[in-house]
């Protein structure tokens, strides 16, 4: 099958936030299991431009009365191989990703490139930027179409075509001969929207979750993912203590990464310095700015950390209510990093500056830290409103580290939560996190509190009720078979089994959603 997946963004390029780096992994295992593979997009900030290419075409599109000259880019993943297709205009690189304009022009450079340069067998978009494109593909093209929709809550503008008039989302939709969102569970939540509950009546809908690539993705890999996101220009072990582990020794390392890098800060400070000085033209990310400090405590304070965009979406205001109280009832450290609507990031410095000694707060985007932060924190948390699928809990775990998380979309479909009371119900040799199911400073106090306890605070009482492999009950969290150190290995072992794209079935389910959308449009 030769499939065309229209993306407005692909890490390591231009990534900003999940979407991309499920961009970069869905199309090379598309690739893996046989099929032809091409990616197109846009020649973001002149990502592409910036490293080996060729230029294969020149496209004019006249948008609004002007017209434009679109060169046609032709480039390599410069990780996994799957072809690249970009649009470079020089001015146009330079307007913000989400620029709705760019999206609008994209669904014509898209037809105007088929047009040039042959059909496929199916195209795929994904998310609001690309469901102009997928609508006219439809008409114009006469092609099979799918859309994945990754988060319905960013529509994009509202388009008249061919008399309706919808977001460039809903377009996608309608004119799609199939369609899909991230994860099962927010498939059937997203249905209480009456247009996707009439669509899904019409042309296949189904859940695909989401994946990580376990083969970039894990704590094995730590080191050499991080110098690869700088650019091959920043090497971790020169700054502070850094070790690749595995699920048998991460209750060794990983507090020695926390103490090291968090717990003496300074290590991290001088690591962002030399990033916000190198030259990123190549690679995604921004300058980092650092405010708060952590200090006190001993190697078995404990870290919670936190790596989201600063969307409302994410769950910043529960956040930013429920951590006062909790650094006043109990001794814990917090590690932000995010970037995004200033509202956040303002309440982000306010809450390190309130809380010094207590929280360091990153703003900014820097993907090498993201895997420190995995690394180093006890439990990291997603208490998001809502979550079509959500990467940084399966990312969490790929490198042991178990999940809070509230109950929503692909968060309940890929976190194993610990019992509500493990006392007369342990499930500690599952458990890979703790979900909560209200969007309230409770909920979220509930969660972490809940983690706390049965990890940290209350190991005595939970050796009179439970049984483990080990002769002495664990008098600290990392000893061997504590229930800590048993959700790291948990969080390993489900992430590898479950939720990497090497293993949980999820590109041969999008191979069967095009199958399905060849059949709905011919048929």
């Amino acid at each position: 099958m030769k499939v065309a997946i229209l993306t407005p963004t692909i890490a390591p390029l231009t990534s900003i936030g999940g979407l991309g780096d499920v961009m970069q992994d869905l199309p090379k295992f598309l690739k893996c299991s046989g099929n032809e593979v091409i990616v197109i997009t846009y020649d973001h900030s002149n990502k592409v431009s910036n490293i080996p290419h060729e230029k294969i075409a020149t496209l004019n599109i006249t948008y609004q009365g002007s017209n434009f000259e679109f060169n046609v880019l032709k480039t390599k993943h410069p990780l996994t191989g799957v072809d690249i297709i970009a649009f470079s205009n020089k001015n146009f690189n330079e307007l913000d990703e989400w620029d709705p304009i760019k999206y609008d022009i994209f669904a014509d450079l898209v037809v105007a490139y088929f047009d040039k340069f042959g059909k496929v067998d199916c195209i795929s978009g994904h998310d609001w930027p690309c469901g102009l494109a997928i609508a006219k593909c439809h008409e114009k093209l006469d092609l099979p179409t799918t859309i994945t929709i990754h988060n319905e809550a960013f529509k994009g503008p509202i388009k008249e075509y061919k008399g309706l008039v919808m977001s460039f989302l809903e377009l996608g939709i309608y004119f799609s001969d199939a369609f899909n969102t991230v994860s099962p569970t927010h498939a059937e939540e997203i249905k209480s929207i009456e247009f996707i509950r009439e669509q899904s009546n019409i042309k296949p809908f189904h859940g695909i979750l989401n994946g990580i690539d376990f083969e970039i993705f894990n704590s094995s890999n730590m080191i050499k993912r991080m110098i690869s996101l700088s650019d091959n220009k920043l090497d971790p072990r020169k700054y502070a203590f850094t070790c690749d582990y595995g699920m048998n020794d991460a209750n060794i390392v990983k507090p020695k990464i926390k103490y090291a890098w968090f717990y003496n800060s300074e290590n991290l400070k001088k690591y962002i310095e030399d990033w916000n000085n190198m030259d990123k033209s190549k690679i995604s990310g921004t300058d980092v700015e650092i405010y708060g400090d952590i200090k006190g405590g001993d190697i078995t304070t404990p870290l919670i950390g936190f790596v989201a965009r600063a969307t409302y979406q994410k769950g910043f205001d529960v956040i930013f209510e429920a951590f006062p109280e909790l650094f006043e009832e109990h001794d814990l450290r917090l590690v932000m990093l995010s970037k995004g609507e200033k509202y956040i990031e303002d309440g982000m410095k306010d809450l390190a500056e309130r809380y010094d000694g207590k929280v360091i707060s990153l703003v900014g985007y820097c993907p090498p830290l993201t895997s420190l932060i995995y690394t180093g924190s006890d439990w990291t948390m997603v208490p998001s409103v809502w979550e079509p699928c959500g990467l940084t809990q399966m990312e969490s775990m790929a490198y042991c580290t178990p999940v809070i998380a509230r109950e929503v979309g692909g968060l309940a479909d890929t976190i194993i939560s610990l019992n509500p009371d493990p006392l007369a119900n342990p499930n500690f040799d599952k458990a890979t996190g703790v979900l909560f199911k209200y969007y309230d400073k409770y909920g979220l106090k509930w969660g972490i509190e809940h983690a706390l306890n049965w990890t940290f605070y209350r190991l005595k009482d939970i050796c009179l009720f439970t049984t483990y492999k080990h002769v002495n009950c664990p008098e600290s969290p990392y000893e061997k078979d504590s229930p800590l150190t048993v959700l790291m290995k948990n969080c390993h072992n489900h992430v590898y089994k479950n939720l990497s794209w090497q293993n949980n079935g999820s590109a041969d389910k999008y191979k069967a959603l095009y199958g399905g959308a060849i059949y709905h449009h011919y048929f």
